[in-house]
C-alpha cells in the first residue's frame, strides 16, 4: 500500500525486484500512476521529479542513490510484497461474513467500522 512505501516499512520481494520496483520516489508515482506515467520515459514523471529534486533541494533533503524514476517498473502484481489482505469483501463461500482480500474494496481494515459496513452492504442486511 502507499502507507507503507511512504513510511519506508514495504520491501520488495523477489517478484517486485525482478519488476524493477525499488523504493524512492519512482515508486510513489508507480503506485498513484503508474499506469500513465511508468514503465517508459513521460514528460509528465519527468516533470514530477524535476519538481522533487527541486524540493529535496530547497529543504536540504540529500537524495543522492534516491530511484526517482518508475520509467523501468513494471507493475505491481499479485505475487508482490504490496500484495497485503488490508480490504474487506464479501466472503462467496460463506453466508453474511466478509473476509480480508488483497485487491480494493471501498472497505479497509484502517477505517474503523468498514467490517460492519461490508456485511451490511455486500449482503443487504443492517446488523445492531
Amino acid at each position: 500500500s502507499m502507507l507503507h512505501v511512504i513510511d519506508g516499512t514495504w520491501v520488495p520481494n523477489e517478484t517486485d525486484k525482478q519488476k524493477g520496483l525499488e523504493s524512492g520516489f519512482g515508486l510513489t508515482t508507480m503506485v498513484i500512476n503508474g499506469g500513465i506515467e511508468c514503465g517508459r520515459e513521460t514528460p509528465q514523471a519527468t516533470s514530477r521529479q524535476d519538481y522533487y529534486r527541486k524540493f529535496a533541494d530547497y529543504l536540504n533533503v540529500n537524495i543522492t542513490g534516491e530511484q526517482l524514476s518508475c520509467a523501468n517498473m513494471k507493475p505491481f502484481g499479485r505475487d508482490g510484497a504490496a500484495a497485503v489482505d488490508i480490504y474487506w469483501d464479501r466472503d462467496w463461500s460463506r453466508g453474511y461474513i466478509c473476509k480480508l482480500v488483497n485487491w480494493q474494496t471501498a472497505f479497509s481494515v484502517l477505517r474503523l467500522g468498514d467490517y460492519v459496513r461490508c456485511v451490511e452492504e455486500r449482503f443487504g442486511v443492517q446488523l445492531v
